[in-house]
């Protein structure tokens, strides 16, 4: 189930949602949620999947996994493309606004997605501020200190405490 809109998130890292082929063998990604559903009834109480129950791509007959980066060979064709370019308009049409780069648990396994693009955007767009929150890392770049802000703490306790600190602030909520 999703909570957004399609065309208020770019998943350019992918989603659990969809399939790929391990050889990338086609530009098509397929549902996974009714075969996951599926695997999972199949298991029951073990931890086996039957071996015909084993995501395929419907192209080539290789095995599929999920389309998300750090799975193997992830697919950066026309899916991929269009959440790429759906982030990258919305950021050119509200350069000059306020805007906040909010990351919640990324990890320093690849800053090259996430992290640094948040930190080159929040350096190039004026009005731009920065805030991480991870159980991990406190580190900065020096030159945002003064637009951005790390917390190390479970993220699920910031969420809390400033759902908390809104609701104070304004009862009506």
């Amino acid at each position: 189930m999703k909570l957004y809109p399609e065309d208020k998130v770019a998943e350019i890292q992918g989603d659990h949602r969809f399939f790929q082929c391990a050889d990338c063998c086609t530009d098509d990604t397929w549902d996974a949620v009714e075969p996951v559903r599926e695997m999972i009834a199949a298991m029951g109480g073990n931890t086996a999947v039957p071996g015909s129950l084993i995501p395929r791509c419907p192209h080539c007959g290789r095995e599929a996994f999920p389309w998300v980066r750090g799975y193997g060979n992830f697919l950066q064709g026309k899916k991929y493309a269009h959440q790429y370019d759906k982030i990258s308009r919305y950021l050119l049409e509200h350069k000059d606004k306020n805007i906040l780069f909010l990351e919640l648990g990324v990890g320093r396994l690849t800053p090259m997605f996430i992290q640094e693009p948040f930190w080159l955007l929040t350096l190039s767009y004026p009005k731009a501020r920065y805030v991480t929150v991870n159980d991990r890392y406190d580190f900065l770049p020096r030159k945002i200190e003064d637009r951005g802000m790390v917390i190390v703490a479970d993220i699920a306790r910031v969420l809390r405490d400033t759902r908390d600190a809104v609701e104070k602030k304004d009862p009506a909520q």
